[in-house]
């Protein structure tokens, strides 16, 4: 009875964060840049059975390099949801990581009641949580699978090693962070030899098993750009004038989209269970030690290093309160296990729940395009020519392609893509030169034909006045955002 009344509230644990993220995710009917893109690999799927690996909306059209697996299980989706896929998958699979942290906090502490609230802590964590409500994002499935695979490391046998194999192979064709997954077991391996802690044989082979293969895979999908840039394709052909920001590990913006006491408890969790040599820790501690390893090197976005870090952290966290908890159990004072549980809760609730939903409403309002903004995407999409030209900013690329269906100069897809940062240079000339003979050249060079202005654009660089040369310049649309069309 015990075991099935703890699987009734994992089972509404599941519920309500799945009900919060979606309720999120559906105060617009909008998605945000990288959600567009998604979505328009999606659709191909649905039109055309197959993937395509050249765009012809991207630069002005470009070779594209990507697995197409997860396109291919949001078409399925799609099939039977519609457009409500987009949004309702990502959710879904986001939300199951509260079974994959409940089961790896059970075999860590053996305890139903603590791995119940690890799990709701994972529910609503503000990075992960954020995460997967407008991007259409991979890391919703990436994250629980990673994770899964962890689970079914910790005491793996003749029983579940086909499921690794399986499940480590389909995390390599999804997307190229199960790396991040190989070298945490790497780092796993180096913390174990360095305390005389043996791996057992079957262990050893799976470890090297994934190594091989997931590198292996990697190189097959990504051949082309290894060949192209060498070791450089880590940084995926960045621009080089946001390259240092782009790969910036935030601290302090890391201890508020983690959230503070899951950073603390699960750094103590990591940091104890090191001490006491106990080995499931120490396999966290392997993902942590990579992770973090990275993200110094500034080999790893800090966005995706945040969300993998994160979870492995809330896991630790059930061996730290399951510390504390014992102890005072064994204090004359039992009576304070219940308030600290509660103190603890309600600070999860501070450090947790409210960072997710403020930060949550927030990225909902600010990242998705306004009303306006499609409506004049969509004007473009039908009274625009098929094959102009559209140059927006950087960060409004996938939006252009995605509603208006026009081609762009640049958008953040870079692997791949030409001559990345003349191009960021050369956008960002357009928008803050005072010159208009400036303006022009950049113009002809790109063979632009509208020229796309959000509001964003102008509080930065301040109004852009040669834009109002009518000889050469048509207004089409004079509010937030601004669209003139080039007739000179």
């Amino acid at each position: 009875m015990q075991i099935r009344r703890s699987y009734r509230v994992l089972i509404l644990i599941f519920l309500v964060v799945l009900f919060a993220r979606l309720y999120f995710s559906f105060q617009t009917s909008y998605l945000d840049n990288p959600g567009y893109l998604m979505e328009r690999y999606t659709e191909n799927i649905l039109e055309n059975g197959k993937p395509f690996f050249y765009d012809q909306l991207s630069y002005n059209g470009r070779e594209v390099l990507y697995s197409p697996l997860w396109h291919y299980i949001l078409s399925i989706f799609s099939l039977i949801f519609g457009d409500l896929a987009l949004k309702l998958v990502p959710a879904l699979f986001s939300s199951l990581l509260v079974f994959v942290v409940y089961f790896l906090s059970k075999k860590i502490v053996d305890n139903d009641e603590l791995a119940l609230f690890i799990a709701l802590m994972s529910g609503f964590i503000p990075v992960v949580f954020v995460d997967s409500l407008i991007s259409v994002s991979i890391y919703s499935l990436a994250i629980p699978i990673m994770f899964y695979l962890i689970y079914l490391f910790m005491d793996l046998d003749e029983k579940n090693v086909n499921k690794f194999v399986i499940f480590s192979f389909f995390l390599s064709l999804l997307h190229p962070v199960s790396i991040l997954f190989s070298l945490g077991l790497l780092a796993y391996y180096l913390l174990s030899s360095s305390e005389n802690m043996k791996i057992e044989g079957l262990k050893g082979e799976v470890m090297v098993f994934n190594f091989i293969s997931t590198f292996f895979i990697q190189f097959l999908i990504y051949k082309k750009a290894f060949l192209e840039y060498g070791f450089g394709v880590i940084w995926h052909n960045v621009p080089s004038q946001i390259l240092g920001s782009y790969f910036d590990f935030d601290i302090l913006g890391m201890m508020y989209r983690v959230g503070a006491l899951t950073l603390v408890f699960g750094l103590v969790g990591i940091m104890v269970g090191g001490v006491k040599k106990k080995d499931k820790i120490l396999l966290l501690s392997g993902f942590v030690l990579a992770t973090l390893i990275l993200l110094w090197l500034r080999l790893l976005d800090p966005r995706i290093g945040m969300m993998f870090l994160s979870v492995a952290l809330v896991v630790a966290n059930a061996f730290t309160l399951n510390i504390f908890l014992s102890y005072l159990g064994k204090t004359k004072l039992p009576y304070y296990r219940l308030s600290f549980v509660m103190i603890v809760l309600g600070l999860i609730v501070l450090s947790l729940a409210v960072p997710s939903f403020v930060f949550a409403s927030k990225y909902v309002k600010e990242n998705v395009p306004s009303a306006y903004e499609i409506l004049v995407l969509e004007w473009i999409e039908k009274d625009a020519l098929p094959d102009v030209t559209i140059v927006a900013p950087l960060g409004k690329g996938h939006i252009i392609t995605g509603v208006a269906g026009k081609r762009t100069v640049l958008d953040d897809n870079f692997l791949l893509a030409p001559e990345t940062s003349e191009r960021y240079k050369d956008v960002e000339r357009l928008y803050s030169t005072k010159s208009e003979v400036e303006a022009l050249e950049i113009i002809a060079k790109y063979n632009i034909d509208y020229v796309f202005i959000p509001i964003e654009t102008e509080l930065e660089y301040g109004e852009i006045r040669w834009i109002y040369d009518e000889s050469c310049f048509k207004g089409i649309f004079f509010g937030t955002p601004k669209v003139y069309q080039v007739i000179c």
